[in-house]
């Protein structure tokens, strides 16, 4: 928002409009600038009117407490000046609709500005004109309630024990007995505003806040917690067109199944299927392939293009260990560059032969048959080894293995598009879903939070204090969690960014996901040490940890420890989150952040940590993984601020 912090957002106000700005010596200060988080209570009834508000960006809502009407203030209006016109106390509340950016204005500064400028002084008069036409149209409206709800809040002591939230008992001069509210059904609601502010007024409260509490006690040293194949009907075959030696376009899927080599014409295999599940397609192909071949051993792997490599999806004996090949060695390489089937009879006389790369699954036989598969623009999507017992193919058999190839690489394409556009649908439906649910939940919350703002204002006891603003804290964090979804899906990398000290953030992002981890049988421990500034958003800054955190617990099943330490290093701030899950391997690590990575239970949890890399990265920062025996780091960079 720095961009709009300029003289020119002042011009633009309503306030000066037609006012010739030169003329009235204007005291611009760029301190004098407010930012307000969506829910935050600027200023209620009862306090003194020292400013007015030019709402730079964003939306305000305001209420009168004379009537029972909501005025809402947008980009360019202004308001809270009709109390300093009056010269009396505030007799409204503002509460920000929205993330706002505010100028004020003193008291005294606009009234020299008033004496000195005829044309602000009637933009002034016109606003208070409007404002009170809208008084007028809104007394005009009866008030369907006939008698004012009467809640007595002394009348029993409270059944809330507190005991349970804290270790010291405090004494109460006013409690308040939820049970004793009765609303009665198709009622008006009961203005609470207005009640507790006749009780703030009546006690003279002298402890009144205008922030809430956000910073807990330091809490230094606590611990917080301890196949065979698909089988399709003949009538629902997939329409694939393949080359034929006799008519290249001639549909062979209107003719027969699949190719079939001569040596394997059966009726053993159905046609293949593309899916959006890989691994079951390659393992279908390789399938497919050892029948055509009359082999028993082989392995499949695909083409990343991010690491030039290619990695197994599938083989045979299934290995616990997944690995990865290199594109510019041994035979396989050769296959990847000139895209063509190669024969390898007597493979390990081949000059070109590399054990570690070319050999499948340890392979004891004659010939190693590698196959790519390619796209339609002839690029690599993979490669098939296939051990072979034959030392000698016919021009035929060489011909079945390339219509198989074609096939298999059309089958293979299908199933990348139908995953890739499954990726793009599920990210679609997290937003949809994501803004349906923050529709229902946002104004509920939002009210906790008001409330929850007004109640800090009394002069209660400090372990309540912090009781409702833990609440508040929550009702945030809701709508964080399901705001980073939407902007995760969107693509949405605007943030609102403050300099802040990065181990006073960290304490509180700890207490906030105390209650979290503990509930998933989870001990945190922490050792901060990077007493330094940092530039980032606070609150998607602890929606990020929240995902990791819940992805460390994902993966420990039977609960443990997770623990956070932060350093300095360099020009970063580096945070280290650690826990010790045993199912993250060494071969995980680049797979970790894709929505799709599924545990052993093939449930999906990788979408927890790529949300996270994309609220750090938004915020320059970086973030990797680190596995070892003892179980798995996760590294946090952000830079220090200057």
């Amino acid at each position: 928002m720095n961009s709009i912090k300029n003289i020119d957002s002042i011009k633009s106000n309503d306030l000066f409009k037609g006012v010739d700005f030169l003329s009235i010596n204007f005291p611009f200060d760029a301190k004098n600038f407010e930012e307000l988080k969506e829910g935050d209570l600027l200023y209620s009834a009862g306090q003194p009117a020292n400013f007015i508000y030019l709402l730079i960006e964003g939306e305000v809502k305001v209420k009168l407490t004379s009537i029972k009407r909501l005025f809402f203030k947008s980009s360019n209006e202004f308001f809270g000046e009709s109390e300093i016109l009056e010269d009396t106390d505030r007799n409204s509340s503002a509460l920000a609709n929205s993330n706002c950016t505010l100028y004020k204005i003193e008291k005294n500064v606009l009234n020299r500005l008033l004496n000195e400028s005829p044309a602000l002084r009637l933009n002034l008069l016109n606003e208070q004109k409007s404002d009170d036409d809208k008084k007028i149209e809104s007394t005009k409206i009866e008030d369907p309630t006939p008698k004012k709800l009467n809640l007595n809040l002394e009348s029993e002591t409270t059944k809330v024990d507190i005991n349970q939230l804290v270790n010291s008992v405090p004494k109460y001069g006013t409690t308040i007995d939820i049970d004793k509210i009765e609303i009665h059904n198709y009622e008006q609601e009961p203005d609470l505003d207005a009640f507790i502010q006749q009780k703030y007024l009546e006690s003279d409260n002298k402890s009144l806040k205008t922030q809430l509490i956000d910073n807990p006690d330091d809490m230094s040293n606590w611990i917080i917690t301890e196949e065979l194949l698909d089988t399709i009907p003949q009538n629902k075959k997939l329409q694939i067109k393949q080359p034929e030696e006799k008519s290249p376009s001639k549909d062979l899927s209107n003719v027969s199944t699949n190719p079939i080599s001569k040596k394997n014409n059966d009726d053993r295999f159905k046609e293949l299927k593309p899916s959006s599940d890989i691994k079951k397609v390659v393992k279908d192909i390789l399938e497919f392939l050892l029948l055509k071949t009359d082999s028993q051993v082989g392995a499949i792997y695909l083409f990343s293009p991010e690491m030039q490599k290619l990695e197994e999806i599938y083989q045979t004996n299934e290995s616990v260990y997944k690995g990865k090949k290199s594109i510019k060695e041994g035979i396989t390489g050769l296959v990847a560059k000139e895209k063509e089937i190669r024969f390898a009879v007597s493979f390990l006389k081949d000059i070109n032969y590399n054990q570690e790369i070319d050999r499948p699954n340890d392979f004891v036989g004659d010939t190693i048959i590698f196959i790519p598969f390619v796209d339609d623009n002839n690029n690599l999507l993979g490669i098939a080894q296939i051990g072979s017992n034959e030392t000698g193919f016919t021009k035929s058999d060489e011909n079945n293995i390339k219509e198989h190839a074609f096939y298999c690489s059309k089958i293979l394409q299908q199933s990348l598009n139908i995953k890739s556009n499954a990726a793009f649908s599920r990210k679609s439906e997290l937003y949809q879903i994501s803004n349906f649910i923050i529709q229902d939940v946002k104004a509920p919350l939002l009210t906790v939070k008001h409330y929850s703002s007004i109640l800090s204002r009394f002069d209660l006891p400090e372990e309540v204090k912090k009781v409702i603003s833990l609440l508040s804290g929550q009702t945030n964090s809701i709508i964080d969690l399901l705001q980073a979804s939407i902007d995760f899906s969107e693509k949405n990398t605007k943030n609102k960014l403050e300099v802040v000290n990065f181990d006073e953030t960290m304490n509180n992002v700890l207490t906030f996901l105390s209650d979290y981890v503990e509930s998933r049988n989870v001990k945190l421990f922490k050792k901060l040490g990077c007493d330094e500034k940092v530039k980032i958003d606070t609150r998607k800054f602890n929606v990020a940890c929240y995902y990791i955190s819940r992805f460390a617990c994902d993966v420990m099943k039977q609960g443990g420890n997770l623990y956070f330490s932060s350093q300095v290093e360099g020009a970063n701030a580096v945070l280290i989150i650690k826990d010790e899950n045993k199912f993250i391997k060494a071969n995980h690590v680049e797979k970790v952040f894709d929505p799709d990575f599924d545990n052993d239970n093939d449930e999906k949890i990788g979408l927890s940590l790529a949300i996270s890399k994309f609220i750090i990265e938004s915020m320059h920062g970086t973030i990797k993984v680190q596995v070892d025996d003892s179980g798995t780091r996760y590294l946090i960079s952000i830079p220090i601020s200057s």
